[in-house]
């Protein structure tokens, strides 16, 4: 169960959309207290409450007096950070050792995705920069302080979708590579949100991979759930997955500096290619949270 003894737990990035929520569910606990870590503070002033301390923080810059300061009575240390390696490598390893350092029980990255341990090196340089963390990290850990790699499949969001170049919501199409069939882990952002902020407060031991997933289907299962909802789409097959494995490469290629060119695609290949589904979910651990099928966050309007 949660704890109960107004614990502190600091969340970096939490003026972001996954911050904001994982700092709203921890407020859903009686008592718990956050220190939430923004560049801006100006631009967080909402998120200020006599529960919520923001603390201008950048981890970029941020000298060893900073991090200690900013994870200084936490009982555990939550990152929604972004960025290249400089911040998901090196910046969380600094942010972790000061959690550590401070007495943190345990330290949750920014991971929320796929099953990052099971999708072979080379294919999202992404994820691999978040297994890179993960193993380096894994030192770190002891009988007193946990690593923790939230992993919850992809959201359930139009964005996302779109991001992944799937779902063209308003021309009614959805692509997809293969055969369509392979199954996908899906999550709404909401529920990721609660399911870290249990995480984080939980006094028990939280196993170091945290399977969270809200559904599992196909994409043509998506597609009919949508259809039921919102009427008829246009169902468009791109290619194999080697021609999608091709089509990354040359876009890499060709295209380098755009990361935006060949990033979809490589989540694409992780999504399609059947290799990095979640392993067997830690949803019980938290029965007063049932995370949303697809059918159902479609229904609520998520997507």
């Amino acid at each position: 169960m949660p704890n109960t003894t107004a614990p502190l737990v600091v969340v970096a990035g939490a003026n972001g959309r996954l911050g904001r929520l994982i700092v709203a569910s921890l407020l859903t606990q009686p008592g718990v207290r956050v220190r939430a870590l923004v560049r801006r503070p100006a631009e967080a002033a909402d998120l200020r409450s006599d529960r919520v301390e923001l603390h201008t923080f950048d981890l970029s810059t941020a000298t060893d007096a900073e991090l200690g300061a900013a994870t200084a009575g936490a009982f555990a240390v939550v990152s929604t950070l972004q960025g290249g390696p400089d911040v998901i490598i090196d910046g969380q390893l600094k942010l972790m050792a000061a959690a550590k350092a401070a007495g943190a029980r345990r330290f949750i990255p920014s991971d929320y995705s796929y099953n990052m341990f099971t999708l072979p090196p080379g294919v999202n340089i992404n994820t691999d920069w978040r297994r890179a963390f993960a193993e380096r990290a894994s030192a770190a850990r002891s009988a007193d302080f946990e690593v923790v790699h939230v992993l919850q499949g992809i959201f359930i969001d139009r964005l996302v979708m779109g991001f992944l170049g799937v779902l063209d919501a308003e021309r009614r199409v959805i692509r997809y590579w293969g055969d369509g069939q392979t199954l996908i882990d899906w999550t709404t952002w909401e529920d990721t949100a609660a399911f870290t902020a249990a995480a984080a407060l939980d006094e028990r031991p939280v196993p170091e991979r945290l399977f969270v997933s809200g559904d599992r289907r196909s994409l043509l299962d998506f597609a009919e759930a949508w259809s039921a909802v919102y009427g008829p789409l246009t169902v468009e097959r791109l290619g194999s997955l080697d021609e999608l494995k091709a089509e990354t490469a040359r876009r890499l290629a060709t295209s380098p500096q755009d990361m935006y060119a060949w990033l979809p695609l490589m989540y694409a290949q992780g999504v399609f290619g059947g290799e990095a589904l979640l392993g067997p979910s830690e949803a019980g651990r938290y029965p007063e949270l049932r995370p949303l099928t697809v059918a159902e966050a479609i229904a609520r309007g998520v997507v």
